[in-house]
């Protein structure tokens, strides 16, 4: 009875096995990679190197070239991979480089890559520095621009920099950084910075000290003092010519006097006439009015560059 047992157990095993049971090379798929139009230089030896990823995980393979094109196969298992091909120099240097994500591999089917590979991207550290700012305790964030991109920074105190590493393809950009406060709305920006040109080569590394432009403001004031009024403001009239007189106004920057008539206590007073400064008088012609008024008050204000002074305590003359 035991060795009946025996060989059912050996059989079902046997079973088990031809019915596929254990590793399934269904759970692998491949990947062939394409690139055409390689760099060829002379004494220079290139590796290619294919990265599949996802997660954590990664399987990588080289293989050495010799001739401006390639064309690799590489099994991985099945599912989406993100899958990079690396051209690597003589002295280890990976000078170019592409990407395609999301790449689906299915079993027993096999996925094709064609490559167009550019020159390795170089890293850029951007550190502001805000020593000499005047409101450096207020700038909590920043934007760092390039073309019409930008990276934002945000410092959770002021004791922390603000700065940051960035990889970007080579070639020359517009480079430039904005600080805000407390958020990045319009508002809260405190410095628009300036423009200029920044060059990222292959495989550089370089680290950019910002500092915000800062110039001296010089303010200067010019103070204008209201010009004194002219004293002792007489009125004389005499076959319709009205002669008005008046003492000089002190005032240092004096430039002239501005004379004033009233010749109704209906009317507002309104100007007549301008008497130069060294002038002390000045003549109303009356002919050419239709009618003259009983009285008429006249009022005289000193003026210089800037201001008009006020006006002299008026004078009634009578006219009828």
């Amino acid at each position: 009875m035991k060795k009946q047992l025996h060989n059912v157990v050996i059989l079902l095993a046997a079973v088990m096995l031809l019915a596929g049971c254990g590793p399934n090379p269904a759970d692998d798929g491949t990947i062939t990679v394409s690139a055409l139009n390689l760099p060829s230089a002379a004494g220079q030896s290139w590796t290619a190197k294919i990265v599949c990823s996802r997660g954590k995980h990664a399987i990588e393979q080289c293989f050495a070239l010799t001739d401006t094109s390639l064309t690799a196969e590489i099994t991985v298992p099945i599912g989406t991979w993100e899958v990079t091909l690396q051209l690597i120099d003589s002295n280890g240097q990976v000078t170019y480089a592409d990407s395609v994500t999301d790449v689906v591999v299915y079993p027993n089917t096999p996925t094709r890559l064609d490559f167009q590979l550019k020159p390795a991207s170089g890293t850029l550290k951007v550190v502001v520095d805000l020593g000499s700012h005047p409101h450096a305790d207020y700038i909590m964030r920043a934007r760092v621009y390039f073309n019409e991109e930008y990276k934002e920074i945000v410092r959770d105190s002021l004791d922390a920099a603000i700065e940051g590493e960035y990889e970007l393809p080579p070639g020359s950009y517009n480079f430039n950084v904005a600080l805000y406060t407390e958020s990045f709305r319009v508002t809260d920006r405190i410095d628009t910075g300036m423009w200029e040109i920044i060059d990222i080569e292959p495989l550089s590394e370089q680290t950019v000290i910002w500092e915000p432009p800062l110039e001296k403001l010089t303010i200067t004031a010019e103070i204008f003092t209201m010009p004194q009024a002219p004293q002792n403001l007489t009125a004389e009239y005499a076959d319709n010519q009205l002669i008005l007189e008046w003492e000089p106004s002190p005032s240092p920057d004096l430039a002239g006097y501005n004379i004033y008539w009233q010749p109704t206590p209906f009317e507002p007073y309104t100007l007549i006439g301008t008497a130069a400064k060294d002038e002390l008088s000045f003549t109303h012609d009356l002919t050419e009015l239709e009618s003259l008024p009983p009285r008429a008050k006249y009022a005289v204000a000193a003026f210089s560059e800037a201001l008009e002074g006020y006006r002299s305590i008026p004078a009634t003359a009578e006219l009828l």
